[in-house]
């Protein structure tokens, strides 16, 4: 009932004198931690907060190219709008049933074709070391007016991106609400450092000297000058970037970089707003703030609701959550008869199990999305039988038996048929950038012989094109692969080589490095020393999920081979019934036919749902029951339509093909939470 209380307060301090208000609240004061970068205001029309100026219908045709006065040395200006100008598929629904352009109540268009005005403010969180530099975003829109909407939404960034990442695809929400939205990209993003050149990313995107770059930097290997230079003369032409090499295993402070988004928020706001107004301060009682992410973003939210002991933060709704759940054997989750105890698996280890078998058990499903990429498939299986981890006789049956420990480990069956897919999106160096971080490694230790380079045709190393380099902030998802740039394996009997063409030292076979995996795998749960600094970096983070009694709601696909249900959002929530009881505002909506990424990739369009849709739901849902004090929906399972057709030519997603979160479910689609065990409703 957050509305009414707004009311209340306002009425209560609207008349007093300024004497009565001089002692500023905490939500005014500036953190010791923050320093704002840089504020630049949108008139929405040549530019905007949402669509940098091309509007939603120009990014719903294609990415806009963002012409570069000089492409070697772009400006802050060009790279943020080539950040944002990614396009918006109309055949998943964008700019068709939601989007910015879309008035979510009445279905029809914005006359300003999705672009918003509004001010943005760049800042950084840090220790005073210049090490932290976890970047944050602020977009206040133009019709933010606390005399009448006090709310914020508070984003954490999809996977290791940059701060524009979600601009399109859920910070909209809240500046269509007029709400103040802030960013935060955890302590990851964009932060490449080129140990040849000796040359960084800046926190607004361009490129300088790591020595001219000082406290602004994103990210700089932490190398003393001489230790790089022998290491770029030994290994050329490498990459450090943030995710993997900042040796601060940032995701133990993602819930802390969550709620310091809020607190940069309110102090801005305050800044800008409270200077001689005669209305109260934006305080913790009087706005409504929301949490929310997408992946590890919305694992970051989970882990805000955990670090956030000071209220400053209201509801969270989180999307696919990356959330690593701390053990607890009372914990079980049962679907379809099959009953899996236990609280899920670390990331380093599902990761690792993943990559050793998803290029075999490919060759079991031949029509899956991306299958003719694996070039070396049967290599992986015909290595793998070889070390005694699989036994059939043949190709065939190895593949099966491989798609069968997959199953067997968590994935849920609608998972098969993804395998092939993910390993090619998204194969070995995920695993080996989130074992690096948490082992706290460097990027001159080359964890298990893996580096990051640009790559030329052959697979080998070279020199970072310069306008690769220049426009990185736009372009690279936080890490590899990224254009030319991808994971290299070291070791390669015939000198370095892009890992997806290289060969295993131990059968000097083409078979995905198949030796490097192994390492990875070892890392995640073996005993060698790596292993024991990974594993004690992956317990500094495993989450209580205790909210605190805050409400939250999750929405996650069945169908997710990247981040599976059973070792993250069902273990979480069943969890949470242990530590809250039934006095719990945990609520878990899993969706039939979505899936993990935003990809329509032929036979993914035709197969799967996007998830942001659900996303937009849960967010209008706990909105609701902040301002107005509706209830929260039961958990449910959600049955989306797949649209169909053919592979790569699938209609367009209607508006029935999204069936809504219920305020009732049948019973037959209600999930049971308690004391610890979850069930899950076909």
């Amino acid at each position: 009932m957050k509305a009414l209380l707004t009311i209340s307060i306002c009425a209560l301090t609207w008349g007093l004198p300024a004497v009565a208000r001089a002692e500023s609240p905490e939500e005014a004061r500036k953190p010791a931690w923050l320093s704002v970068v840089q504020t630049t205001t949108y008139d929405g029309k040549s530019d905007d907060l949402v669509t940098a100026g091309f509007g939603a219908a120009a990014l719903s045709a294609a990415a806009p190219a963002v012409p570069f006065a000089d492409g070697l040395h772009p400006t802050a200006a060009e790279l943020r709008r080539a950040a944002i100008a990614t396009r918006l598929d109309p055949g998943e629904g964008f700019g068709r049933l939601f989007g910015p352009d879309i008035d979510q109540a009445t279905g029809k268009r914005f006359d300003d074709d999705g672009r918003i005005a509004g001010t943005e403010y760049l800042a950084l969180a840090d220790d005073g070391s210049g090490h932290q530099n976890v970047a944050m975003l602020l977009q206040v829109p133009a019709s933010f007016d606390p005399d009448t909407n006090r709310c914020i939404l508070v984003v954490a960034i999809t996977g290791s991106s940059g701060l524009y990442k979600n601009v399109v695809d859920l910070g909209f929400w809240g500046l269509r609400r007029s709400c103040a939205v802030v960013y935060t990209d955890k302590g990851l993003g964009n932060g490449f450092h080129d140990l040849d050149s000796d040359t960084v990313s800046l926190i607004s995107g361009e490129r300088e000297t790591a020595a001219k770059a000082d406290g602004l930097s994103h990210f700089t290997a932490d190398l003393a000058a001489a230790r790089r230079q022998a290491f770029a003369l030994a290994f050329p032409h490498r990459l450090a970037f943030k995710h993997a090499h900042s040796r601060q295993n940032p995701e133990a402070t993602w819930g802390r970089d969550v709620v310091r988004a809020a607190q940069f928020a309110f102090y801005q706001l305050n800044q800008e707003f409270g200077a001689g107004r005669a209305v109260p301060p934006l305080t913790r009682a009087n706005t409504t703030v929301i949490a929310s992410g997408i992946s590890n973003g919305g694992g970051a939210t989970l882990y805000g609701a955990e670090a956030d002991t000071g209220d400053w933060i209201d509801g969270f709704v989180a999307a696919e959550p990356q959330v690593q759940v701390r053990s607890d054997d009372r914990v079980s989750a049962t679907r379809a008869g099959r009953t899996i105890k236990g609280t899920g698996k670390p990331l380093v280890d599902y990761f690792s199990f993943a990559i050793l078998y998803q290029p075999c058990a490919a060759v079991a499903t031949p029509d899956a999305p991306l299958r003719s990429a694996l070039t070396f498939a049967e290599n992986r299986c015909q290595s793998l039988k070889d070390k005694g981890l699989l036994t059939g006789a043949t190709l065939e049956a190895q593949a099966h038996e491989a798609l069968g420990k997959l199953r067997d480990y968590g994935w849920e069956p609608e998972s098969d048929i993804l395998h092939a897919s993910h390993y090619v999106i998204a194969p070995d160096a995920t695993a080996a950038k989130y074992a690096s971080d948490h082992g706290r490694f460097g990027v001159e230790d080359r964890l298990c012989g893996f580096s990051f380079a640009p790559v030329d045709q052959d697979g080998r190393p070279m020199a970072p094109p310069p306008d690769l380099l220049a426009t990185i902030f736009a372009t690279a998802p936080g890490g590899a692969p990224a254009g030319a740039i991808d994971i290299v394996n070291d070791l390669d009997p015939s000198g370095p080589r892009r890992n997806a063409v290289s060969a295993s030292p131990s059968s000097r076979r083409q078979d995905y490095n198949l030796d490097g995996a192994l390492c990875l795998r070892e890392l995640a749960v073996g005993t060698s020393d790596d292993a024991r600094r990974v594993q004690a970096g992956v317990r500094e983070f495993l989450t209580s999920a205790d909210t605190h009694g805050k409400p939250l709601i999750i929405v996650h696909g069945r169908a997710d081979a990247r981040v599976p249900v059973g070792f993250s959002s069902r273990p979480y929530v069943a969890l949470n019934s242990l530590v809250e009881g039934p006095d719990s505002k945990v609520r878990y909506v899993e969706l039939a036919n979505v899936q993990h990424f935003g990809t329509t990739i032929p036979g993914y369009d035709s197969r799967f749902v996007n998830i942001v849709p659900y996303q937009l739901q849960a967010l209008d849902l706990m909105y609701a029951a902040l301002t107005e004090g509706t209830p929260l929906p039961p958990s449910q399972v959600v049955h989306a339509v797949p649209r169909g057709g053919e592979p790569g030519h699938a209609p367009a997603l209607s508006a029935g093909d999204i069936p809504p979160i219920s305020m009732d479910p049948a019973p037959e689609a209600r999930i049971a939470v308690a004391a610890g065990a979850i069930e899950i409703p076909e």
